[in-house]
This record gives C-alpha cells, structure tokens and sequence, in this order.
C-alpha cells in the first residue's frame, strides 16, 4: 500500500537525452534563491514544543524539515484567506488544543496574515498506538466589525459548509509506542523510509489534511453520505461515490485507489492505514477531496503527478523538463504543482513517481479549475497503523483526526 516510493527508481526512456542528477546540497540552495509563489502559508508555530522535538529556525531538527516539507503539498491551494488583524474594537481569541499537553490553550488576539494558517505544533506520548493528532483551532469572545468577525469565522470564504476556511489549528506526533520504547520515525525525505520505522512525512501530510478540514469539517460532512464521500471531483475522478471507513467515517475505505494511475494505483494518503516503513504522498484523488471542501486545487494536482510533458507517463524526459525549467516562475515548465514557481520540491515529486504511467484527467482539472473560489504498488507491510479518528467536537466545527495502529 503505497504511493511509488523513492526507492523504486526504475530505468528511465531516455529519449537520447542524457539525466544529470542534481546533488542535494545544489537542490536546496536553488530551493532557497527561487521561493514558490505559494497562494496559501502553512506557518508553523513551536511555541508549545517544550522538548525541542523541532529544533530551532537556526537549527532545525529533522523532524522540522520533514513537517515543513509535508506543508507543500498544500501551499499551492489558490484560495485568499481573510486576515485576521486584531485592534482597536477589534478582539479574538484563538483557541486550540496544546499539543504537547492535550489540554486546551488560547492566545489572545492572534494575528494570521492574509492567505496563511498557522500550525501549533508538538509532541507527547500519545494514547495507545496513535502516531500523530491533529485538527482545526477554533475561537473564543470574538468582537468587532463585520469584516474581523467574517475572517475569524471562516477567514471570508463565504458558507462553512460549502468551503472551509480555517485559521489554524495544532498537530502532535507521538514519543513512545507502546511499550514505552521510543517511537521509531523516519525523518530524511531524500531517502527511502527504513524498515521497522514509520515515515514522519507520510504521517505529518495527512494530519495537515485533517487539520485542513478533511474529516474535521462541516464541509466534509456535507459531501458524506452514509459511508461514502460523495463531493463532485471525487466522484467525477473515482467514477463513484468514495468508500469511507471508521465511525465516524473520516478515511478512505482499505481498497479504496486512486485514479488516474493506469497499472497498481496508490493508495490515497487519506486512507484509513500507514505502512511501516513506506511512503504515501498526497495522490489526485486525495487532492479531489479537498477541492470538494472547498480548496481551490491548481489542476496539475488532479492530474498525473509529475507528467510535465503531458504524455501520460512520468519518466527522463519529465525530469529533464524540471531541470530546464528550475527557478522559473509563472508557469515555466517543471511546476509539477501548479505553485507558479519551478523549485525543488517538484523535482522531488517527479523522482518519487518515476516510472508511473496514467490516463487523462485533464477534464476533471478543468472542471475544478472553473469553480469559483470558495504508480507503482508494493506489498502491504506486515504492520499497518489504523487512522482514526478521536469524537472532538471544538466550539465551532472542528474534531481532531488521528493516526492510530
């Protein structure tokens, strides 16, 4: 169960065209020199990481560069959230669950700049099997002009049910299993994830989901039906309603694949397990669900991920493509995620799908595209975690979701 990982790195049709590997020390320096032209910031705060699980900004840990590199699969979601910007007769105060304690937290009159939500960030030994938590933030005594009340609400993305609009929320990662043994995680993302350990990046995407708004949200539950999620693109892409597992429903059912992958498809990151000691990237049909939310998703996510020359397969040639293309911005080829800038991080995705093939999605993009702002397979890991998800409800339309063996 897993998305093609960075390990199978299969040959490549070279078309006579000779692929130059860039070491990662150039890949982050150009990373630096070319920032994307992300619509939306996940900005983390480690206000609450009292263990300094996360390292400082000077000097990262791993586990932070792993969680900041989890954000990007969402930072090119073309939607403009409201800022909130507290003054005069205008006062809020944000509210969230401490993740390093489980007990609630508020900060008075938080700011969150336009087109950012902020991420309260931990760690803690976590109940039972649970990898990680994490889920929406919610608000207390707010006050002030329509507009300010607007953007705390749902940072002025109109309905709740019809597209989510969040401010911020936290996330926690587990120390210990349980057995009181340390939780074996894997943190480098230019390598393959180790046997016996879990892949920090696979797990932190999908809590950044749930805290987004997958499972956690009134416009989650508005496309659910019984078992089945039932948003548009979803269903447009998946050619059916989408099974969903737990109770409440808020993962994806076990033989739940996504599309447009022709071949094994990859199961999505939203599903309802984690393989030890694999990789599971964001698919389109994960990508499908947010837009059904209320996500504004560029279309080359909906698509097959990393087919730069758009011949339905993602090989040499697609590679090649990004190398030319790196540090261009506005759409210059390479921009596997739609950001607007050729970076790092689309080389990336494009090493870890090589050698996928697919179909043509590209109506199911256009589709989404219009609406208005509101792979290789593997053998299934002999231990697999079980996501579930805890019965929160928060004072306004959050629950948290988490990750569990």
């Amino acid at each position: 169960m897993s998305c093609l990982p960075a390990s199978v790195i299969q040959r490549i049709p070279w078309r006579g065209r000779r692929l130059r590997v860039i070491g990662p020390a150039l890949l982050a320096a150009v990373a630096a020199a070319a920032a994307p032209a992300a619509a939306i910031t996940l900005e983390f705060d480690y206000r609450f990481d009292a263990s300094g699980f996360f390292g400082t900004a000077e000097a990262p840990s791993a586990a932070r560069r792993a969680l900041e590199l989890a954000a990007r699969s969402f930072t090119a979601f073309g939607d403009e959230l409201a800022a909130i910007q507290p003054g005069a007769a205008d006062h809020w105060t944000a509210a969230v669950t401490n993740p390093s304690t489980a007990q609630p937290a508020t900060v008075a009159d938080l700011a969150v700049p336009h087109g950012t939500v902020i991420v309260f960030a931990g760690t803690r030994d976590l109940p039972s099997a649970t990898l990680a938590e994490a889920g929406p933030g919610y608000y207390q005594n707010p006050s002030g002009s329509a507009a300010f009340l607007d953007a705390i609400v749902n940072r002025g993305q109109g309905a709740s049910a019809a597209d989510f609009g969040p401010w911020g929320g936290f996330i926690a990662f587990d120390t210990h299993q349980s057995s009181g043994a340390p939780r074996a995680w894997h943190f480098d993302v230019e390598s393959p994830p180790i046997a016996g350990a879990y892949d920090f990046y696979t797990v932190a995407v999908h809590e950044l989901a749930h805290l987004l708004g997958f499972g956690t949200s009134t416009a989650y539950w508005a496309d659910v039906t019984g078992s089945q999620f039932d948003g548009a693109a979803a269903r447009q892409l998946y050619q059916n309603p989408v099974p969903l597992s737990g109770q409440p429903p808020q993962h994806f059912d076990f033989g739940v694949t996504s599309p447009p992958f022709l071949g094994v498809q990859p199961q999505p990151s939203l599903g309802r397990t984690i393989p030890l000691g694999q990789r599971k990237l964001f698919t389109p049909l994960d990508y499908a669900a947010m837009a059904d939310i209320g996500w504004s998703v560029p279309p080359e996510l909906l698509e097959l991920p990393g087919d730069v020359d758009e011949d339905h397969d993602v090989d040499g040639a697609d590679f090649l493509a990004w190398q030319q293309g790196l540090g261009g911005a506005g759409g210059a080829p390479g921009d596997v995620n739609g950001d607007l800038a050729v970076d790092y991080y689309d080389g990336w995705l494009i090493r870890h799908y090589l050698g996928a093939s697919g179909y043509d999605a590209s109506p199911l993009a256009v589709a989404s595209a219009a609406v208005p702002e509101p792979a290789g397979g593997g053998a299934w890991a002999t231990a697999l975690v079980m996501l579930t998800a805890r019965r929160r409800w928060h004072a306004r339309q959050g629950r948290a979701g988490s990750c569990r063996r």
